[in-house]
């Protein structure tokens, strides 16, 4: 009986301990509402998802996006309320991972490998990846492109590079650290052709006439999406709700019409279905 006592006063204690260290864990959201401000990693150089503009602020509908959260969050425009970390595309992930950032919205396409590494909320926008090069170019297929007297410019992301060496494997490559250094880099000739986000090169094609977009895809269509540092499911369940309801909820309108300004039309509502 007195070991039976015993068992059960230390399953009791160890009970108690381990509900106690976990109710001392604090959710990252917790953590951004204490300290009165949210923290977000975002590209300057990837228009029209974040860039800098002629004034020098940041501009873009990743940082619309953003603002929208912080206004959520703080129930308020003030911008002192959100605070931009610019990064590059191969620092985003650990920009999260280490706590630099709370979350990142960074045209960050929902991969099977990087689904391993951060978590993301569902899609905030829809995308696949397609090849830009100069209007007056004679490329039409990815084969055209498959040439050693050829060279494309990729990201330093290990997906870019997968991808080329599968669409266009003869062909050189050069790894730039932007997608506005990507675009430069085929607009001044100094490469044949770029992978870009599909609204990316959408934006660049309409702004510069005199390059274009190959009608093939690489991908099929991909979610965009807002990623954070994994295992903390009240975080990402706070950011996911807000990626729901600008899409098909109480947000929408103002999500519709930050779309509108960036992509010059208007989205489909999630609930396309309700009149």
């Amino acid at each position: 009986m007195r070991k039976l006592l015993s068992l059960l006063t230390t399953c009791l204690t160890a009970l108690v301990l381990a509900t106690t260290a976990h109710a001392e864990e604090k959710s990252k959201l917790d953590e951004v509402l204490a300290r009165g401000k949210v923290i977000v990693g975002v590209s300057s150089e990837s228009p029209p998802f974040g860039f800098v503009d002629e004034k020098g602020e940041l501009a873009g509908f990743d940082i619309d996006i953003a603002r929208m959260i912080a206004k959520g969050l703080f129930g308020s425009d003030d911008p002192s309320k959100i605070e931009f970390v610019k990064q590059s595309s191969a620092a985003r992930w650990e920009n999260v991972n280490s706590g630099k950032v709370d979350f990142g919205i960074h045209v960050a396409t929902v991969l099977p490998d990087r689904i391993a590494r951060v978590a993301f909320t569902r899609g905030y926008i829809d995308s696949s990846i397609v090849v830009i090069v100069k209007k007056d170019s004679k490329f039409k297929t990815f084969a055209d492109l498959n040439n050693d007297k050829l060279t494309t410019a990729i990201l330093s992301t290990p997906v870019q590079a997968e991808r080329a060496k599968q669409f266009f494997p003869k062909a050189k490559s050069v790894t730039l650290d932007s997608i506005g250094a990507q675009f430069t880099a085929v607009k001044t000739g100094r490469v044949d052709a770029a992978q870009l986000d599909e609204p990316v090169a959408l934006w660049y094609a309409d702004k510069n006439k005199d390059v274009r977009i190959l009608e093939q895809r690489m991908t099929a269509v991909t979610n965009n999406a807002i990623y954070m540092k994994q295992g903390d499911f009240k975080w990402w369940l706070a950011l996911d709700t807000y990626v729901s309801e600008m899409r098909g909820g109480s947000m929408f309108k103002d999500y519709s019409e930050a779309y509108a300004k960036w992509f010059g039309k208007a989205p489909l509502n999630t609930k396309y279905y309700a009149k």
